[in-house]
């Protein structure tokens, strides 16, 4: 489970709210593709990680909790921000 974003009236970043929802294993997964750590990667592929963890085919092992689709929806609306 993870935190809400440290204020509430700012948007989350990827460095404190996005990056810990990806898991090493997860990472290792995907490195062949692009890397869950690297903030340009994840900003780049934003779009169809959201449309992977939304439909639950990503991570491959356990779906994420709705809290943590809509932290990353947020993130993607909120401009994004390192």
């Amino acid at each position: 489970m993870t935190s809400p974003p440290s204020s509430a009236s700012s948007a989350p970043s990827y460095a404190s709210d996005i990056k810990p929802l990806f898991r090493p294993k997860d990472r290792n997964m995907m490195k062949t593709h692009f890397d869950l750590w690297v903030y340009q990667d994840v900003k780049t592929n934003a779009t169809a990680i959201y449309r992977r963890v939304s439909n639950g085919s990503m991570p491959c092992d356990v779906p994420w909790q709705p809290d943590r689709v809509g932290l990353f929806k947020r993130w993607m609306d909120g401009g994004m921000q390192p």
